[in-house]
């Protein structure tokens, strides 16, 4: 046998071994490759979507516990001051008087707080017209106090509201009280009661913000609205009176012991769905009669 012929079967067997994958074969392949990507495509967009959904929840949830956390706040503190609560309004006019008589007001869809600064200052010296502070206490009146500011001035007897008209370091000016009364030397209540603090006098509303959605607004001493929280799209409140066992929306203001807050927040569309919720909290507002 030549070795030419001897070479033949082993090229054969070679050619055997090289052969490539038909064309059925390169079919079933190239659909099982699809069904395996079309599977994880679909667990991809599954975890997408399931993603888009948590996420949108939790920023409701958030918006949600900030716009509760801050109107609870205001609430709570309604028409209370650092001084006792038994200290008498004198001071007159429409701040003053709804400060005393209705500390809480609003409609369905508003509310409109009244109340000191949880923030007070104690009062060392004063005359009919000025404060002296604590230097202790405050070492620069002027980082606390501008012009112009509303502040609730009290001792255990009596509360005013004054504007601030001048501020220096450990001195603040005001209107003179009316009969002239000078805090610190009322031989009826102690000269350490005298504080001084912030009013405050905030309304709650919802309203369309720049984004084309809406949002949480609330406007101080009735200056410009400030966003709070976006997405809250609706906003009732209603009123419960102590001796009563229903919410209204139509109280005696006076009686006002608890408000109840309904929000209705959205989020952003999921597979083209609002992503909507609505959340409920009730808060009652502090005794005032300690």
């Amino acid at each position: 046998m030549s070795a030419a012929a001897g070479a033949m079967p082993a090229r054969r067997a070679m050619r055997g071994r090289m052969s490539g994958l038909s064309l059925i074969e390169l079919m079933i392949a190239m659909v099982l490759g699809l069904v395996v990507m079309g599977a994880a495509f679909a667990v991809f967009m599954s975890n997408q979507n399931t993603f888009g959904t948590n996420e949108g929840l939790n920023r409701i949830q958030e918006n949600a516990r900030v716009a509760f956390e801050l109107m609870s706040r205001d609430i709570r503190a309604a028409g209370g001051s650092a001084c006792s609560n038994m200290s008498v309004v004198e001071s007159v006019g429409a701040r003053s008087i709804a400060f005393r008589d209705m500390p809480v007001t609003g409609t369905a869809n508003s509310l409109s707080v009244i109340s000191g600064d949880d923030t007070a200052y104690r009062v060392i010296d004063s005359t009919s017209s000025s404060v002296t502070f604590d230097p202790a206490q405050l070492d620069d009146a002027t980082q606390a106090f501008r012009e112009d500011d509303l502040l609730l001035l009290c001792n255990a007897r009596k509360t005013f509201l004054v504007e601030a008209e001048s501020v220096t370091t450990d001195t603040l000016t005001h209107a003179t009280l009316p009969g002239g009364y000078d805090p610190t030397d009322d031989e009826f209540a102690p000269p350490a009661a005298v504080v001084l603090a912030r009013f405050r006098d905030v309304r709650w509303f919802v309203g369309a913000n720049t984004r084309g959605g809406s949002s949480l607004w609330v406007s101080r001493l009735g200056g410009p609205a400030e966003e709070v929280a976006e997405g809250i799209t609706a906003l009732a409140f209603e009123y419960l009176e102590a001796g009563a066992v229903a919410y209204t929306t139509t109280p005696n203001w006076g009686n006002v012991i608890a408000v109840r807050i309904t929000m209705t927040l959205r989020g952003a569309d999921v597979d083209g769905q609002a992503l909507t919720r609505t959340a409920s909290n009730v808060v009652s507002m502090r005794s005032r009669t300690l």
